[in-house]
């Protein structure tokens, strides 16, 4: 299969709008739906948004968030209480205003005809979910593909089950307890679907762990892999740096950009044993 290239087509804009709904998940996990502000560029599944908690002077730096869906009024977010900042998003009220930059980075590949087998854990179910909703499925089905999504856990409450329009003919789940679904993490899962059914190209998004475990299996079966990173970054605009990773380039060593350059990369163009553990 002929490698597709990666593109970022963003056309950001920083606006500010309101929350319009707010959920619990599960103890750790949110959901955050925004209105959707006027003159936003249609965002494509991989790109994300730059949002800054809202508490005045307390926060300069804003956090990075994939896009989960975006319709003609919202943009709906999954979001992980980690530390004071996300804590602080989570406190929002219903109406309350906040201050984003976005659509950001690249995209996964539109792949129209191809067996897409999507790996994700925790917030990396976001990307791989609007993939579904936009590019896969019955899309997918109808040029003679189909898109099939894996999603990892700790334990049964994060799994969202009773939140989401899962179809258990599109959806695999996998816990690391055994609470639901396949027992053990969901790249084993991953293995045993592709045991099962040949696919084309795999996606993941998730833990550093899964992701590099993921890689491992692609690359012995020989299956293109595209994956999204989840890195820590400063500007959003791939001007700081901060973000940077190392891949190749033939026999060159570069560092490229989470946020610009990605954060959707070829799987086999990084240098997994130098990458930052998120």
């Amino acid at each position: 299969m002929i490698r597709p290239p990666l593109v970022n087509t963003a056309r950001p804009g920083r606006f500010t709008t309101a929350v319009v709904n707010k959920a619990d998940l599960s103890r750790r996990y949110y959901l955050l739906v925004l209105e959707r502000p006027e003159g936003l560029a249609e965002p494509e599944p991989g790109m994300f948004i730059h949002l800054l908690p809202p508490a005045s002077g307390r926060f300069f730096l804003r956090r990075p968030l994939s896009i989960l869906d975006c319709d003609d009024s919202t943009v709906s977010l999954i979001v992980v209480e980690k530390g004071a900042g996300t804590q602080c998003l989570r406190r929002v009220p219903v109406g309350g205003a906040v201050d984003f930059i976005g659509p950001l980075g690249n995209s996964f590949p539109h792949l129209p005809g191809k067996r897409i087998l999507a790996v994700g854990g925790g917030v990396g179910l976001a990307p791989l979910y609007y993939y579904r909703s936009t590019w896969g499925s019955e899309r997918g089905e109808a040029a003679g593909g189909e898109y099939r999504l894996l999603y990892g856990a700790r334990t049964r409450e994060d799994l969202f089950l009773d939140r989401f329009d899962w179809r258990s003919s599109e959806v695999g789940f996998a816990t690391d307890d055994g609470t639901h679904g396949f027992p053990g993490n969901v790249v084993e899962l991953a293995a045993k679907e592709i045991e099962r059914a040949p696919f084309d190209v795999v996606f993941s998004c998730g833990p550093s762990p899964m992701l590099e475990a993921a890689a491992k299996l692609a690359r012995e079966k020989r299956i293109l892999h595209y994956v999204s990173l989840e890195n820590r970054m400063a500007c959003g605009m791939g001007a700081c740096r901060s973000c940077v990773v190392l891949s190749r380039d033939g026999e060159t060593e570069i560092y490229k950009t989470v946020c610009n350059d990605g954060p959707v990369f070829d799987a086999e163009s990084l240098v997994w044993d130098k990458l930052p553990r998120v």
